[in-house]
C-alpha cells in the first residue's frame, strides 16, 4: 500500500530522455518556441509560457531548469480514479524530493530530477509501484 492508504494498481514506465522546464514570458508566440520532439508539454498562464522538453531543444527561454526524467503513468486512467497523483507525489516527497507533474486525457507523467532519480524509483518501488525500464516510446 501506498501512503495515502490507495492501492497502487498502476505501474509506470521511465521514458530514456532527459528533459527540460523552459520558462517563457506569456506573450511568447508559439511559433518562437523551436521544434520539438518526443515527450512535449506546453501550458500558459496569464504569469508565464512553461514548456516541457527534451533538453537537447534548446528552447531560447527566459529560465530552465535542466535534469528532469520522466515516469509514464501506464493508462488510460479513467477520470473518476482518485489519489493516483496523490500516491505519486506522497511516495517521492516522503523522501524529500521534488517532483514535477504533467496530466494528459489519458495518463500523468511524473518528472523527477536526475540526479535523485535512483531514491526516487526506490521510494517508489517501496510504496508496490511496479517500475517498467525505459524504452524509447510509450503505445
Amino acid at each position: 500500500m501506498n501512503p495515502i492508504g490507495l492501492s497502487p494498481a498502476v505501474s509506470l514506465t521511465l521514458l530514456p530522455d532527459y528533459l527540460s522546464v523552459y520558462r517563457f514570458d506569456p506573450f511568447t508566440p508559439l511559433g518562437d518556441i523551436g521544434e520539438l520532439s518526443g515527450v512535449w508539454s506546453i501550458t500558459r498562464t496569464p504569469k508565464e509560457l512553461s514548456v516541457v522538453a527534451e533538453e537537447s531543444a534548446c528552447l531560447k527561454a527566459d529560465n530552465v531548469d535542466p535534469g528532469w526524467r520522466c515516469l509514464y503513468v501506464d493508462g488510460p486512467i479513467p477520470f473518476d480514479v482518485a489519489g493516483v497523483v496523490a500516491g505519486l507525489t506522497t511516495a517521492v516527497a516522503q523522501q524529500g524530493l521534488p517532483v514535477f507533474v504533467l496530466s494528459t486525457f489519458d495518463s500523468d507523467l511524473l518528472l523527477l530530477r536526475g540526479e535523485s532519480l535512483d531514491e526516487a524509483l526506490e521510494a517508489l518501488r517501496n510504496s508496490g509501484y511496479l517500475i517498467q525500464p525505459p524504452r524509447s516510446e510509450v503505445r
